[in-house]
């Protein structure tokens, strides 16, 4: 009986990969650790090329500029190595992963997915302040819609009204998106431990997330970590089956998480620039259309007098 509730959850289950909770100083984190590792090498030996910075004078929102052609740099990838691996092979294989497998068999399919909601729910000041920052302010508008339906008609998040009842789909958006969205290099892939995949540029975004948080301000440290753990705990049920067929399907696990997530950031970034691109040539064109409107009235006025 219980193996087959359990199958019928993996079958439903087909999310991304989970995040965890950032932390308030993980930017500086980054910078002690970015300042303690070695180098990227130079000259012919090196492993992968410095990313190349804009031309002077160049668009800031030309694709062709966005980041570095080399979607894999990986400079610090002996570190990132030994950290994925104590993630993966330590944390997620003796801890994560059994505290998950036996919160999927005490909690119901419902109650988890409705948890998650919840906890993203909580996630509407990051992504209002986000999508403001990245000129999407129907975004950030539809962000404060739906926390406050979800919170109150979908009890406090656990059933996502917004989007049942009145089709508001969550717009999601974070600092590191904002700050790849105004031309800034990724920099290196980098691996934590206790952290998802990151760059230096997304790392230090998730820390910059942390901080702007108001709930962190007023919920109690211990309250917030717990939260924290039960969110990360709670994901991790959630995809069971998505990690297991991942570990499965691929040879080389570090390389195509690594792959995966540098080419995900970097589609959805230039997905923003080019939206921006297209409501910016729009708005000219509505400006052109009004001068010459105007133009041509001043012209037939003064053709009268």
């Amino acid at each position: 009986m219980t193996s087959d509730r359990r199958s019928t959850k993996r079958r439903a289950r087909r999310q991304h990969l989970p995040g965890t909770r950032p932390a308030a100083l993980l930017a500086a984190l980054l910078v002690v650790v970015a300042a303690t590792l070695p180098a990227a090498p130079v000259g012919a030996d090196a492993a992968a090329p410095a990313e190349a910075a804009p031309a002077p004078g160049a668009d800031p929102f030309d694709a062709a500029s966005l980041e570095s052609d080399d979607l894999d740099y990986d400079p610090w990838q002996p570190f990132n190595e030994r950290t994925f691996a104590f993630n993966h092979d330590v944390l997620d294989r003796f801890v994560l992963k059994p505290a998950a497998t036996g919160w999927d068999t005490i909690m119901p399919d419902p109650f988890q997915r409705g948890l998650g909601r919840a906890f993203g729910n909580l996630n509407m000041p990051r992504r209002v302040v986000n999508n403001l920052l990245q000129l999407r302010p129907k975004e950030a508008g539809t962000e404060v819609a739906r926390f406050v339906v979800n919170t109150t008609v979908g009890v406090i998040g656990f059933v996502d009204v917004a989007k049942i009842g009145l089709g508001l789909e969550e717009e999601d958006a974070d600092m590191g998106q904002t700050l790849g969205f105004y031309g800034v290099d990724p920099g290196p892939y980098l691996v934590l431990p206790f952290l998802p995949p990151l760059t230096v540029r997304d790392g230090i975004g998730r820390g910059v997330d942390g901080a702007l948080d108001p709930f962190g301000f007023f919920i109690p440290f211990v309250a917030s970590t717990t939260m924290g753990l039960v969110k990360t705990v709670n994901e991790r049920s959630l995809n069971l089956e998505l990690f297991a067929d991942v570990e499965e399907s691929v040879l080389d696990l570090y390389s195509a998480v690594r792959n995966g997530y540098l080419q995900r950031r970097r589609n959805t970034i230039e997905a923003r620039r080019a939206a921006w691109r297209r409501r910016d040539t729009e708005f000219t064109r509505f400006v052109r259309g009004f001068d010459t409107i105007a133009e041509q009235a001043l012209a037939v006025d003064g053709g009268r007098s």
